[in-house]
């Protein structure tokens, strides 16, 4: 997974051999809530084991 570009406060990133796109909101020191990570990973195909 590797980070594309910044737009704003979203970070687009984007894995090899994977189509989707993904962008992380990055607001200051506010930590992701659990249902959008698991979300993200999702759509990202990573697994709890690979953090």
């Amino acid at each position: 997974m590797g980070l594309r570009r910044i737009n704003g406060s979203h970070h687009i990133y984007m894995k090899e051999g994977v189509a989707a796109r993904i962008s992380v909101p990055v607001h200051g020191n506010t930590v992701l809530k659990r249902g959008l990570q698991k979300h993200l990973m999702k759509i990202a195909r990573i697994e709890d084991s690979e953090l």
